[in-house]
């Protein structure tokens, strides 16, 4: 008969709740890390056991003999609108997709090569098509989704309007899944920040805000003068305080294609990070790790917003009223372009 029966079992009794209280503190540390330590994060749909070429997983089981063909044109945000219309059209009417043979999409997403020549159609297949174009700029036209199914059709036009794919957003992000090397490299910058910044972002009270300064040709007078008004250091300081009000402490991670100009605005804001040195669709990542996000304007910045996820907070004066911008925009407002809930500041 062993000795002192009670006491070992007190003792296994203390070794198992102790075991249980690390495995919470873990679970915890790992809850608020994961998001920049884990390097196939949710946010970016990178899955093993998950198809990633959607188009072959939605065209590729049956033969289609139409294709949908898109005009791209515009850098890498507008280009992101319109490959995404151009899935949607695809899917709707029963079309096969058809990209251009060099896109930049192929290099940073991980998306099926569906050209002309991988289905063995003339290299001008696409300009002989029946053509649509959008009415309206940075706007939602209906009238595009109604042209009929199985019949190959052309579009020309940006589709900036979240209104066309609404329902179908979970497939898009799906759809929008970076390279890996993309994903590793965002992730690893992120960590290196925080460590440089000495961020502890164990604090669930403490918060990663990227902000993206549009300048560049969107503060030229021909911008201007068509009546897209960029924000100045106001509208950025507002937007940081917004945040900074809200949450215990704040690390702001600045992307910009004027950095110059953006760290004379910011200049005295304390926790400021300025990114360099990225390529177009690196700095999307990297931004888009961010638990909020404030955005200027164009069609970049709001690719970082929507792929954060958090709160976004968008300048409110980005359209010159009576400009032709404006006429140029249904309802003269850009309700359809602005992502629902999204925070508008001056």
């Amino acid at each position: 008969m062993e000795r002192y029966p009670q006491l070992k079992i007190y003792l296994l009794f203390a070794l198992g709740l102790l075991v249980i209280s690390m495995i919470r503190m873990n679970s915890y540390s790992l809850r608020n890390q994961s998001k920049f330590t884990d390097p196939t994060p949710k946010k970016h749909s990178y899955n093993k056991n998950y198809n990633p070429n959607v188009v072959t997983e939605k065209f590729g089981k049956k033969k289609l003999d139409g294709i949908v063909c898109v005009k791209f044109q515009g850098r890498l945000g507008n280009s992101m609108f319109q490959y995404v219309f151009l899935y949607l059209i695809a899917k709707l009417k029963h079309l096969y997709p058809i990209l251009p043979e060099n896109s930049e999409l192929f290099h940073i997403f991980e998306i099926e090569k569906t050209t002309l020549s991988a289905i063995k159609k003339p290299l001008n297949a696409c300009s002989k098509l029946p053509e649509y174009k959008e009415r309206w700029s940075t706007s939602y036209d209906e009238q595009l989704l109604t042209v009929p199914n199985d019949k190959s059709a052309r579009f020309v036009g940006y589709f900036l309007s979240w209104k066309y794919w609404l329902d179908y957003e979970d497939e898009i992000r799906k759809l929008l899944t970076f390279k890996d090397f993309i994903v590793q490299k965002a992730h690893a910058q992120m960590r290196n920040i925080t460590s440089k910044m000495e961020f502890d972002i164990t604090n669930e009270e403490n918060v990663i805000v990227s902000i993206h300064i549009r300048r560049g040709d969107f503060a030229s007078s021909v911008y201007i003068n068509y009546g897209h008004l960029s924000p100045n250091e106001t509208y950025y300081r507002n937007a940081m305080k917004y945040f900074k009000t809200r949450h215990k402490k704040v690390l702001f991670v600045v992307g910009s294609n004027d950095i110059d100009w953006s760290r004379k605005a910011l200049e005295g804001e304390k926790n400021v990070y300025f990114s360099t040195g990225n390529a177009a669709a690196e700095d999307i990542a990297l931004l888009s790790l961010a638990n909020h996000t404030i955005i200027s304007i164009g069609t970049y910045g709001w690719w970082i917003g929507w792929m954060a996820q958090g709160t976004c907070v968008y300048y409110k004066n980005a359209m010159r009223p009576g400009s032709r911008f404006a006429n140029n925009v249904r309802t003269h407002s850009l309700n359809d372009f602005i992502y629902p809930g999204w925070i508008p500041i001056e």
